[in-house]
Protein backbone atom coordinates (compact mmCIF):
# COMPACT_ATOMS: atom_id res chain seq x y z
CA UNK A 1 0.00 0.00 0.00
CA UNK A 2 2.84 2.37 0.79
CA UNK A 3 4.47 1.59 -2.56
CA UNK A 4 1.25 2.21 -4.49
CA UNK A 5 0.62 5.54 -2.71
CA UNK A 6 4.09 6.71 -3.61
CA UNK A 7 3.42 5.88 -7.28
CA UNK A 8 0.20 7.91 -7.29
CA UNK A 9 1.93 10.87 -5.67
CA UNK A 10 4.76 10.81 -8.22
CA UNK A 11 2.30 10.68 -11.09
CA UNK A 12 0.38 13.66 -9.72
CA UNK A 13 3.57 15.70 -9.34
CA UNK A 14 4.61 14.81 -12.89
CA UNK A 15 1.22 15.90 -14.24
CA UNK A 16 1.51 19.23 -12.44
CA UNK A 17 5.03 19.75 -13.81
CA UNK A 18 3.93 18.93 -17.36
CA UNK A 19 0.99 21.32 -17.08
CA UNK A 20 3.17 24.12 -15.69
CA UNK A 21 5.75 23.66 -18.43
CA UNK A 22 3.06 23.71 -21.10
CA UNK A 23 1.58 26.90 -19.64
CA UNK A 24 5.00 28.51 -19.42
CA UNK A 25 5.78 27.61 -23.04
CA UNK A 26 2.38 28.89 -24.15
CA UNK A 27 2.87 32.16 -22.25
CA UNK A 28 6.30 32.58 -23.73
CA UNK A 29 4.81 32.04 -27.16
CA UNK A 30 2.19 34.74 -26.53
CA UNK A 31 4.80 37.13 -25.19
CA UNK A 32 6.96 36.42 -28.23
CA UNK A 33 4.04 36.98 -30.59
CA UNK A 34 3.11 40.24 -28.88
CA UNK A 35 6.71 41.44 -28.97
CA UNK A 36 6.92 40.60 -32.65
CA UNK A 37 3.73 42.60 -33.36
CA UNK A 38 5.17 45.69 -31.71
CA UNK A 39 8.48 45.36 -33.49
CA UNK A 40 6.97 44.89 -36.95
CA UNK A 41 4.13 47.48 -36.57
CA UNK A 42 4.15 50.47 -38.91
CA UNK A 43 3.56 52.99 -36.10
CA UNK A 44 7.29 53.08 -35.36
CA UNK A 45 8.19 53.56 -39.03
CA UNK A 46 5.97 56.46 -40.08
CA UNK A 47 5.94 60.24 -39.97
CA UNK A 48 2.88 62.48 -40.43
CA UNK A 49 3.05 66.15 -41.47
CA UNK A 50 0.57 68.93 -42.22
CA UNK A 51 1.35 71.36 -45.03
CA UNK A 52 -0.31 74.04 -47.11
CA UNK A 53 0.15 75.64 -50.50
CA UNK A 54 -1.37 78.69 -52.19
CA UNK A 55 -1.44 80.56 -55.48
CA UNK A 56 -2.28 84.21 -56.12
CA UNK A 57 -4.25 84.91 -59.28
CA UNK A 58 -6.12 87.76 -60.91
CA UNK A 59 -9.90 87.51 -60.46
CA UNK A 60 -12.01 87.00 -63.56
CA UNK A 61 -15.48 87.65 -62.12
CA UNK A 62 -17.06 89.98 -59.58
CA UNK A 63 -20.24 89.29 -57.61
CA UNK A 64 -22.11 92.49 -56.78
CA UNK A 65 -24.71 92.33 -54.01
CA UNK A 66 -27.24 95.13 -54.44
CA UNK A 67 -30.78 95.84 -53.29
CA UNK A 68 -33.73 98.12 -53.88
CA UNK A 69 -35.38 99.32 -50.68
CA UNK A 70 -38.65 101.28 -50.72
CA UNK A 71 -41.17 102.45 -48.14
CA UNK A 72 -44.91 103.07 -48.15
CA UNK A 73 -47.84 103.67 -45.83
CA UNK A 74 -49.29 100.32 -46.90
CA UNK A 75 -47.68 97.02 -47.83
CA UNK A 76 -49.01 97.18 -51.39
CA UNK A 77 -47.73 100.71 -51.83
CA UNK A 78 -44.20 99.77 -50.70
CA UNK A 79 -44.19 96.68 -52.91
CA UNK A 80 -45.43 98.58 -55.98
CA UNK A 81 -42.76 101.25 -55.57
CA UNK A 82 -40.15 98.55 -55.20
CA UNK A 83 -41.28 96.79 -58.37
CA UNK A 84 -41.06 100.04 -60.37
CA UNK A 85 -37.53 100.81 -59.17
CA UNK A 86 -36.39 97.22 -59.66
CA UNK A 87 -37.67 97.27 -63.25
CA UNK A 88 -35.33 100.21 -63.90
CA UNK A 89 -32.46 98.25 -62.33
CA UNK A 90 -33.20 95.27 -64.58
CA UNK A 91 -33.16 97.51 -67.63
CA UNK A 92 -29.67 98.70 -66.70
CA UNK A 93 -28.43 95.16 -66.17
CA UNK A 94 -29.90 93.53 -69.28
CA UNK A 95 -29.91 96.37 -71.81
CA UNK A 96 -27.14 98.76 -70.84
CA UNK A 97 -24.61 96.18 -69.60
CA UNK A 98 -25.79 93.16 -71.59
CA UNK A 99 -25.93 90.64 -68.76
CA UNK A 100 -27.62 87.28 -69.21
CA UNK A 101 -30.48 86.05 -67.03
CA UNK A 102 -28.15 83.44 -65.54
CA UNK A 103 -25.91 86.20 -64.13
CA UNK A 104 -28.62 87.82 -61.98
CA UNK A 105 -30.09 85.96 -59.03
CA UNK A 106 -32.61 87.18 -56.46
CA UNK A 107 -31.20 86.50 -53.00
CA UNK A 108 -34.03 87.97 -50.95
CA UNK A 109 -37.42 89.65 -51.14
CA UNK A 110 -39.62 90.76 -48.26
CA UNK A 111 -42.21 93.33 -47.21
CA UNK A 112 -42.36 94.04 -43.49
CA UNK A 113 -44.10 96.53 -41.19
CA UNK A 114 -42.16 99.32 -39.47
CA UNK A 115 -43.06 100.46 -35.95
CA UNK A 116 -42.24 103.43 -33.73
CA UNK A 117 -42.07 102.92 -29.96
CA UNK A 118 -42.92 105.63 -27.41
CA UNK A 119 -43.80 105.47 -23.71
CA UNK A 120 -47.04 107.31 -24.35
CA UNK A 121 -48.41 105.40 -27.35
CA UNK A 122 -46.42 102.17 -27.13
CA UNK A 123 -45.93 100.44 -30.48
CA UNK A 124 -47.39 102.34 -33.42
CA UNK A 125 -47.32 101.28 -37.07
CA UNK A 126 -45.53 103.87 -39.20
CA UNK A 127 -45.50 102.12 -42.58
CA UNK A 128 -43.98 99.27 -44.55
CA UNK A 129 -40.59 98.53 -46.07
CA UNK A 130 -40.05 96.40 -49.18
CA UNK A 131 -36.60 95.04 -50.07
CA UNK A 132 -35.54 93.16 -53.21
CA UNK A 133 -31.88 92.06 -53.16
CA UNK A 134 -29.92 90.47 -56.00
CA UNK A 135 -26.51 88.94 -56.63
CA UNK A 136 -24.99 89.99 -59.96
CA UNK A 137 -22.11 88.19 -61.67
CA UNK A 138 -20.08 90.55 -63.86
CA UNK A 139 -16.93 89.69 -65.82
CA UNK A 140 -15.82 93.08 -67.18
CA UNK A 141 -13.89 93.98 -64.05
CA UNK A 142 -12.61 97.28 -65.42
CA UNK A 143 -16.23 98.49 -65.58
CA UNK A 144 -17.32 97.51 -62.04
CA UNK A 145 -17.33 101.15 -60.95
CA UNK A 146 -19.57 102.10 -63.88
CA UNK A 147 -21.94 99.25 -63.03
CA UNK A 148 -22.22 100.37 -59.40
CA UNK A 149 -22.92 103.97 -60.44
CA UNK A 150 -25.55 102.90 -62.99
CA UNK A 151 -27.28 100.65 -60.46
CA UNK A 152 -27.40 103.47 -57.92
CA UNK A 153 -28.78 105.91 -60.48
CA UNK A 154 -31.46 103.39 -61.49
CA UNK A 155 -32.73 102.96 -57.94
CA UNK A 156 -30.54 100.38 -56.22
CA UNK A 157 -30.08 102.25 -52.94
CA UNK A 158 -28.23 99.48 -51.09
CA UNK A 159 -24.83 98.11 -52.08
CA UNK A 160 -24.21 95.16 -49.75
CA UNK A 161 -20.76 94.18 -51.01
CA UNK A 162 -18.55 93.10 -53.89
CA UNK A 163 -16.83 89.73 -53.93
CA UNK A 164 -14.09 88.94 -56.42
CA UNK A 165 -13.63 85.37 -57.53
CA UNK A 166 -12.55 83.12 -60.35
CA UNK A 167 -14.36 80.68 -62.57
CA UNK A 168 -11.15 78.62 -62.83
CA UNK A 169 -11.08 77.67 -59.14
CA UNK A 170 -10.66 73.94 -59.84
CA UNK A 171 -7.55 74.55 -61.93
CA UNK A 172 -6.01 76.90 -59.37
CA UNK A 173 -6.87 74.56 -56.50
CA UNK A 174 -4.92 71.77 -58.22
CA UNK A 175 -1.92 74.11 -58.47
CA UNK A 176 -2.24 74.90 -54.77
CA UNK A 177 -2.43 71.18 -53.93
CA UNK A 178 0.80 70.53 -55.86
CA UNK A 179 2.53 73.18 -53.75
CA UNK A 180 1.06 71.71 -50.57
CA UNK A 181 2.37 68.24 -51.42
CA UNK A 182 5.83 69.64 -52.20
CA UNK A 183 5.87 71.44 -48.86
CA UNK A 184 4.74 68.28 -47.07
CA UNK A 185 7.58 66.26 -48.63
CA UNK A 186 10.10 68.95 -47.68
CA UNK A 187 8.90 68.93 -44.07
CA UNK A 188 9.00 65.14 -43.89
CA UNK A 189 12.56 65.03 -45.25
CA UNK A 190 13.74 67.56 -42.66
CA UNK A 191 12.15 65.67 -39.79
CA UNK A 192 13.40 62.30 -41.02
CA UNK A 193 16.95 63.59 -41.48
CA UNK A 194 16.89 64.99 -37.95
CA UNK A 195 16.14 61.48 -36.72
CA UNK A 196 18.81 59.90 -38.98
CA UNK A 197 16.12 58.28 -41.10
CA UNK A 198 15.00 58.50 -44.73
CA UNK A 199 11.55 58.96 -46.23
CA UNK A 200 10.66 55.91 -48.32
CA UNK A 201 7.18 56.63 -49.64
CA UNK A 202 3.66 57.92 -49.05
CA UNK A 203 1.23 55.81 -47.03
CA UNK A 204 -1.80 58.05 -46.72
CA UNK A 205 -3.01 61.53 -47.86
CA UNK A 206 -5.92 63.56 -46.48
CA UNK A 207 -6.92 66.76 -48.29
CA UNK A 208 -8.01 69.74 -46.22
CA UNK A 209 -10.56 72.41 -47.11
CA UNK A 210 -9.74 75.13 -49.63
CA UNK A 211 -9.83 78.75 -48.46
CA UNK A 212 -12.44 81.16 -49.80
CA UNK A 213 -11.35 84.31 -51.67
CA UNK A 214 -11.46 87.64 -49.82
CA UNK A 215 -14.51 89.90 -49.93
CA UNK A 216 -14.55 93.65 -50.50
CA UNK A 217 -17.41 95.23 -48.54
CA UNK A 218 -18.88 98.65 -49.12
CA UNK A 219 -19.86 100.14 -45.80
CA UNK A 220 -23.13 101.94 -45.07
CA UNK A 221 -21.58 105.42 -45.35
CA UNK A 222 -20.25 104.65 -48.84
CA UNK A 223 -23.63 103.30 -49.93
CA UNK A 224 -25.40 106.46 -48.75
CA UNK A 225 -22.81 108.63 -50.49
CA UNK A 226 -23.41 106.80 -53.77
CA UNK A 227 -27.16 107.11 -53.39
CA UNK A 228 -27.02 110.88 -52.80
CA UNK A 229 -24.29 111.68 -55.31
CA UNK A 230 -25.82 109.76 -58.20
CA UNK A 231 -24.33 109.62 -61.67
CA UNK A 232 -23.19 113.26 -61.67
CA UNK A 233 -20.30 112.65 -59.25
CA UNK A 234 -16.92 111.16 -60.11
CA UNK A 235 -17.18 107.49 -61.13
CA UNK A 236 -16.76 104.91 -58.39
CA UNK A 237 -13.29 103.36 -58.33
CA UNK A 238 -12.94 99.69 -57.43
CA UNK A 239 -9.59 97.91 -57.13
CA UNK A 240 -9.70 94.20 -57.91
CA UNK A 241 -6.27 93.25 -56.57
CA UNK A 242 -5.53 89.52 -56.50
CA UNK A 243 -7.20 86.59 -54.82
CA UNK A 244 -5.36 83.83 -53.00
CA UNK A 245 -6.47 80.23 -53.34
CA UNK A 246 -4.99 77.89 -50.77
CA UNK A 247 -5.12 74.18 -50.04
CA UNK A 248 -3.84 71.96 -47.25
CA UNK A 249 -2.92 68.30 -46.90
CA UNK A 250 -2.02 65.84 -44.16
CA UNK A 251 0.45 63.25 -45.44
CA UNK A 252 1.76 60.12 -43.74
CA UNK A 253 5.11 58.77 -44.95
CA UNK A 254 6.95 55.52 -44.38
CA UNK A 255 10.51 55.72 -43.09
Amino acid sequence: MKHKGWKLTALAVAAVLVGWLGFAQSGAGVAKAETGAVQTGTALNTITVNAGGSVKVDPDIAYVNAAVETKGSAAGEAQKANAEKFAAVEKVLYEQFGLGKQDVQTTGFYVQPEYNYTEKDGRKLTGYTAVHSVRIGYRKLTEIGKLLDALSAAGANRMDGVQFGTEKSDQYERDALKKAMANAEAKANVLAASANRQVKGVINIVQGASAAPPVLFMNEAQAKTMDMAGASSAPTSVQTGQIEISASVTVQYQM
